[in-house]
């Protein structure tokens, strides 16, 4: 075995600093070079070109100049001595200026006047020449950050070191350092840790105002549309935390409540103290997008980088890389590469931007020739990548003391957050060129290499699995949506799967994979309410039901536990995605046959047991409420709780979103189990009966009556979502929903209970248990006369499909007679 590599991971020694520069040195072969945007070397074979052309940058400047007049010829002439509109004409200038030297003292200068310019623009009496204006600065921004002139790492450095430098009234403009921001201008590591010093712990009343619009605007209001997370504003949220703790009196109103939303998604502050696995990986999040890289660094990692894929694959070495990994170590070790956390980030960090680099040439090289085998250019891909997974696991496997789990979580989330921060930067930057494959790779190779059957590694499973988790939640398919292809490929894999659900004790991993789906399902939401899918959805929607099958089927009891979550986040129309899993049912239970003639559901033993669920349903009601909700069950009072109760409920006109469906969702789940605890501390079971005359069915028949269409509709899919397996929730649950089909005063609410258990029913099986017997009983018990209903007979096909679910739930013949013997036609 290899010696054993002590990393400092953790906090880094400034004076250490100097490593890189005698790392530079040490090397044989490599000298600094002043032009890191030439590879050279490993990577010195054709690829997307970096270097600062003449020609290119010309074209740029041309085709800005162009786009900047038809903006000024856009304006109304009666706006042309408008501030605003002179500063466009001297924009123009100064780009015309920057493209007749080309050089980049005046791209600098031109860069300076387009940041203050955007920072100097206030609201003024026209909003089309305000946006016009920010627009026109933006435009300039962007093609000084354009990969064939200046660069994006130049450019964002540039704009950053602008934003800190300028004068105050500039300095703290929200608006326009957004825009900067969501636009991927801003280095957000170094302006992160300016904004948090620039604080002066809380007493810098303008600096902690700002700081707070900042982190409301990106990280509260409308953050999905924000590739902005939590860890990139690390230093600033940390500062604004001490500052609410603290409580200082010139602190800005509203700050302990703005810190407890984001609280809430700040995992990496509740360990960051103890320097835990969280911080880590934030950290190396925000360090992957750090690129004032020593002189010569980019070479000397890309030289280790080649040894180590060479020494990997060599004959020798073959799959036991444990041999060529101790030679290697010891060059590392020979460097300094290990001497500081610092160091060690930087070579991850570069490793990983060269490997995603070849496989972008190899993949490049497939589209400029077709004819190509799909296999070989995955395979050149794959040649780099699996060495560098393998160096990982190695690194992680062997670091620190053999006992020393600290050590290798700590380093492992290091190295996972670097690669999710190098994932997150291409994802932004290339948008629509953003290719998954390279980091698919490395996730699904580096998860089998640290799961396989070696005791340095079943020590640290679970810490291992957690890692993978918080990335995969991190790179959910609503910050990173041009990797959900692999992102869901990868929480669906085999291994993990089963990790997760089968080997972690406890099912501790369960709870961290129900919010992976959730995070699926609400990435889906938006495009599942729409009914006419686009191809790639179609894709993605068909693997989430073949996860969801597998699920049911190895895994049903997760599902029975975390229904309510999931069912919570799945919009209302999604009938099948619903069922499949409100179908799943406990595999040491044998589920009664709910076509059997006079089934007694109520002598079943399984009837009384509660289900688990695992969900906080009532976290999301607001205090008041939820203390009002809790006066009302147990003394009908307040009086005006019942009519209230809509408005509360409701929370806009608009059609289609009028409801807090998860409030509706959690009061009618609340009020359920509340019931049914009262039911049994008299002594009876829920029954037709003994649902009645009670708080807790005033709050039913209340919604059923004063909700319009919509807010029912939602009210009583809530009553159906616990239409499941026999337990004491299905049981009290269908008895609800037939006690209020049997005491409606209106047929419009009769009919929209009856379309709601039907929609379920007439799609692909699987059916839940709970919701046929409900519908068996509501079409087969003469109490309810169902068929005589004018909805049931109202246009030839509905009453066929009628007949049709009839015979399909009681057979052909049982189905004619109670027909018949209702009065059906």
């Amino acid at each position: 075995m290899p010696e054993q590599i002590r990393l400092k991971v953790g906090g880094v020694d400034p004076k250490q600093l100097a490593v890189y520069e005698e790392f530079a040195r040490n090397v044989p072969g490599f000298l600094p070079s002043n032009d890191l945007s030439q590879p050279t070397g490993f990577l010195a074979q054709p690829m997307k070109q970096q270097a600062w052309a003449t020609d290119d940058v010309a074209q740029i400047y041309d085709k800005c100049i162009t786009e900047l007049e038809q903006h000024l010829h856009a304006i109304p002439p009666a706006l042309a001595m408008n501030p605003q509109t002179q500063a466009l004409r001297s924009l123009l200038e100064a780009v015309v200026l920057a493209r007749n030297s080309r050089d980049a003292i005046a791209a600098l200068g031109l860069l300076q006047k387009a940041v203050e310019g955007l920072l100097d623009a206030t609201s003024g009496a026209d909003a089309d020449l305000l946006l016009r204006y920010r627009e026109c600065h933006l435009l300039v921004l962007k093609a000084l950050q354009d990969g064939r002139a200046y660069g994006s790492h130049w450019c964002n450095k540039q704009i950053t070191r602008c934003l800190i430098e300028c004068r105050d009234e500039y300095k703290y403009n929200v608006e326009a350092v957004e825009l900067l921001i969501r636009n991927h201008l801003v280095n957000m590591q170094q302006y992160d840790l300016h904004l948090a010093q620039s604080m002066e712990n809380g007493l810098h009343y303008m600096a902690v105002a700002f700081a707070m619009q900042l982190v409301k605007l990106l990280l509260v209001d409308d953050r999905s549309v924000s590739h902005i997370t939590e860890a990139d504003l690390f230093h600033t949220i940390e500062t604004l935390m001490r500052t609410s703790a603290h409580s200082r009196a010139n602190a800005p109103e509203g700050l302990p409540q703005l810190m407890e939303v984001v609280r809430s998604n700040y995992e990496a502050m509740i360990d960051r103290a103890h320097g835990g696995p969280n911080f880590m990986m934030h950290s190396g999040i925000s360090q992957a997008s750090e690129y004032d890289d020593p002189p010569g660094l980019r070479e000397k990692a890309e030289y280790l980088l080649r040894e180590w894929v060479n020494l990997y694959h060599s004959a020798a070495a073959g799959r036991d890389s444990t041999k060529a990994f101790s030679a290697f170590v010891g060059q590392m070790h020979q460097q300094g590469i290990l001497k500081t956390d610092d160091l060690i980030t930087r070579f991850f960090r570069l490793c990983t931007e060269m490997c995603v680099e070849i496989s972008y040439r190899a993949q490049a090289e497939q589209q400029h020739n077709p004819a190509a085998s799909v296999a070989i250019i995955r395979a050149k891909c794959y040649h780099n990548l699996d060495a560098f997974v393998r160096l990982i696991a190695l690194l992680v496997k062997h670091s620190g003391e053999a006992t020393n789990t600290v050590t290798k979580i700590n380093l492992l989330n290091k190295v996972l957050g670097i690669v999710v921060g190098v994932l997150i930067q291409d994802h932004d930057v290339r948008q629509t060129e953003f290719q998954q494959l390279p980091y698919h790779r490395i996730f699904i190779m580096l998860l089998l290499e640290l799961n396989a059957p070696e005791h340095v590694l079943e020590t640290i499973n679970f810490q291992t699995l957690t890692a993978f988790c918080n990335t995969f939640h991190i790179l959910r398919p609503t910050k990173a949506p041009g990797f959900v292809y692999a992102w869901l490929e990868l929480i669906s894999h085999r291994i993990f799967i089963a990790r997760m659900l089968a080997h972690t004790p406890q099912q501790k991993g369960w709870p961290m994979y129900a919010q992976l789906l959730i995070d699926l399902f609400k990435y889906l939401a938006p495009f599942l309410r729409n009914v006419e899918l686009n191809k790639p959805m179609q894709i993605l929607y068909k693997g989430t039901l073949r996860v969801l099958l597998v699920l049911l089927h190895d895994f049903p009891e997760f599902l029975c536990d975390y229904h309510y979550g999931f069912c919570d986040v799945i919009p209302p129309n999604c009938i099948q995605l619903r069922n499949l899993i409100l179908s799943a049912f406990p595999r040491n239970m044998r589920l009664p046959d709910p076509f059997t003639p006079n089934l007694k559901v109520d002598m079943l033993s399984e009837i009384n047991i509660a289900p688990r669920i695992l969900t906080n349903f009532t976290g999301v009601m607001p205090p008041q409420f939820k203390k009002d909700l809790d006066s009302y069950l147990k003394t009908r009072s307040p009086v005006t709780f019942l009519s209230e109760l809509r408005s509360n409920l409701q929370v806009s006109n608009e059609p289609g979103n009028r409801y807090n469906i998860q409030l509706i969702n959690a009061l009618v789940l609340y009020v359920g189990t509340q019931a049914i605890a009262h039911i049994h501390n008299k002594g009876s079971t829920p029954s037709m009966s003994t649902i009645t005359h009670s708080a807790h069915m005033d709050i039913f028949q209340n919604l059923a009556v004063d909700l319009d269409t919509e807010g029912r509709y939602l009210f009583l899919n809530a009553i159906a979502n616990q239409l499941r397996y026999p337990n004491s929730h299905t049981h009290y649950f269908s008895c609800t929903m037939l006690y209020l089909f049997a005491e409606a005063n209106t047929e419009a609410i009769q009919e929209q209970i009856t379309r709601v258990l039907l929609e379920r029913l007439i799609v692909n099986r699987p059916h839940p248990w709970g919701l046929l017997i409900t519908f068996i009983e509501l079409i087969k018990n003469p109490a309810f006369k169902f068929w005589n209903h004018d909805f049931v007979h109202c246009a030839p096909e509905i009453e066929k499909l009628f007949q049709s679910v009839a015979q399909c739930c009681m057979g052909q013949k049982q189905a004619q007679q109670v027909m018949e013997g209702t009065g059906a036609s």
